[in-house]
């Protein structure tokens, strides 16, 4: 057998074709789909399409690739701009049609660099080039332009044995890394020409997956305290209706009213991103109060938002503690980038005008923040967006026992959007070794352990509470310590080991 696009005898223009269809069911294997074996399929069909191709071909295979994956894969941010913000459909098409451009390059470039280091099949091919060089690439994916890491192949594995027993340990990063492999094995056990190198292949794949269950035997964290008792409160507030004048006075209303029956000894109670939808210093005396009530009954409440610090006139997406002491502020770091910070597009300027939301630009939060306080535990606050970056969750760590997520997903609609943050915020419990609370104003909202398995999740767009225990934790995962620093420098050393070898045997007149 000798492979599969080759074995096939397909066109140049048929191969081309079918790059573009494996990019698209590659989203198939990510949240809500859940197909997760397409997670190393879809790759490897890519990989042996890559085989044979000239230099222009390879990377045009990749950029079709990826405009399939990207261009299905995050086609729910149409929704927020013509369904939510009421622009253009073209504007919007043309905007995700950008954005899926310039995601797919990094694929393109897997694919050129791989027919530049080993364009043989072979080993050096298979187990060091196109692994390490998927993971460089959707490493520098997540830093460029501030980062868009949607859909590394490594989310698709949340909740599989695979994803238990890398993430903690890599990350991420490291589960892509394992999944890149998975998919050069699967590629060589049927491409390599001789019996012994496809055994070979078929021994590598084993020994990688059977590693994961007997890595997720291995506590890396231990339970600290007792369990605390949280409430998530879903007010599922219409988008139209959250930043008209005036409205944020009947929003906090509806959650005190949903909050009322929770507030007992030792209780958090969480409500989403913008909940108060208004300046803290404009709604502080509709809220003395509500601390009141927190204060007699000894519970805590996190709530979303906005903070304007007079001193240096800064303008911050806020998460508020009040209850005991004095209110605490995390201030979001990451912001969305065109959404939450200059420079802004004339029409997403008209677009925040015509909600009238209290702000133009956000003020970037400092970058490292103290975890609130919370019945003598410390909760890691995150922000929406934030949560699709390991780097920007583990800063709370070691010092968190727990993780705190709001969010206001309800920009998206019934897209297959807040899915996939849902299972990135899966994944950052998994990193980390801490539960992860995760509260939304309309989409979904759940209470996740710290093995990434979902406790209790609401269904979205109604008005609903959700009470659960979750268990805090302390120590260090190898992630938490490290981060993608070993999977980034092993992916580095396996290229310069590759470029090496195959420098030396061009020299040599040989092939692998």
């Amino acid at each position: 057998m000798r492979g599969f696009a080759s074995g096939l005898r397909l066109k140049p223009w048929q191969k081309d074709l079918l790059s573009l269809a494996s990019g698209v069911l590659l989203v198939f294997a990510f949240a809500p789909y859940g197909l997760w074996a397409l997670g190393f399929l879809a790759p490897a069909a890519l990989f042996a399409l890559w085989e044979g191709a000239t230099l222009r071909r390879a990377a045009f295979r990749g950029l079709l690739f990826g405009l399939g994956l990207f261009g299905f894969g995050v086609s729910w941010i149409i929704h927020s701009v013509y369904i939510v913000g009421h622009e253009p459909l073209l504007l919007a098409l043309a905007l995700v049609g950008l954005l899926s451009l310039i995601c797919a390059l990094f694929t393109a470039g897997v694919g050129v660099l791989a027919r530049l280091i080993a364009p043989g099949p072979g080993f050096l091919r298979y187990v060091l080039v196109l692994p390490a060089g998927w993971a460089l690439a959707e490493w520098i994916r997540g830093w460029i332009l501030t980062g868009f890491p949607w859909l590394d192949l490594g989310y698709s594995a949340v909740g599989l044995p695979l994803g238990l027993g890398y993430a903690p340990v890599a990350g991420t990063l490291g589960v892509s890394f394992v999944l890149a492999l998975t998919a050069g094995m699967v590629v060589a056990s049927i491409r390599l020409p001789r019996a012994r190198g496809r055994f070979a292949a078929l021994g590598i794949l084993s020994a990688v997956w059977l590693l994961s269950p007997a890595l997720a035997t291995i506590h890396w964290v231990h339970s600290a305290g007792r369990p605390i008792t949280v409430s998530l409160v879903q007010g599922d507030i219409p988008q139209r209706m959250k930043f008209r004048p005036r409205a944020w006075r009947a929003i906090l209303a509806r959650y005190e009213s949903m909050s009322t029956p929770l507030w007992h000894r030792g209780q958090l109670v969480v409500w989403p991103e913008s909940a108060i939808a208004t300046w803290y210093e404009m709604a502080e005396p509709e809220i003395h109060p509500l601390v009141r009530i927190l204060r007699h009954h000894q519970a805590t409440l996190i709530a979303g938002v906005f903070n304007y610090v007079f001193r240096n006139q800064a303008q911050y997406n806020s998460a508020v503690r009040l209850g005991s002491g004095r209110p605490e502020f995390y201030d979001k770091h990451h912001l969305v980038p065109y959404g939450e910070y200059f420079p802004l597009p004339r029409f997403a300027r008209r677009w925040l005008k015509d909600f009238h939301l209290p702000y133009s630009s956000f003020t970037v939060g400092p970058l490292h923040q103290r975890p609130f306080r919370i019945d003598g535990e410390r909760a890691g606050i995150s922000i929406c967006y934030e949560d699709a970056f390991g780097r920007v969750i583990r800063r709370a760590l070691p010092e968190a026992t727990f993780l705190v997520n709001i969010s206001d997903d309800a920009w998206f609609g019934h897209t297959i959007g807040p899915d996939q943050q849902f299972q990135m915020a899966r994944m950052r419990a998994l990193e980390t070794g801490r539960p992860l609370a995760r509260v939304d104003n309309s989409a979904i909202t759940g209470l996740i352990n710290d093995q990434g398995q979902v406790m209790g999740r609401l269904p979205p767009f109604l008005p609903l509470v959700l009470t659960g225990k979750i268990m805090p934790e302390t120590g260090s995962t190898p992630y938490d310590r490290f981060g993608d620093r070993l999977i980034v420098w092993l992916s580095l050393l396996l290229l310069i080991v590759a470029g090496t070898v195959g420098i030396r045997r061009r020299f040599q007149g040989s092939t692998l």
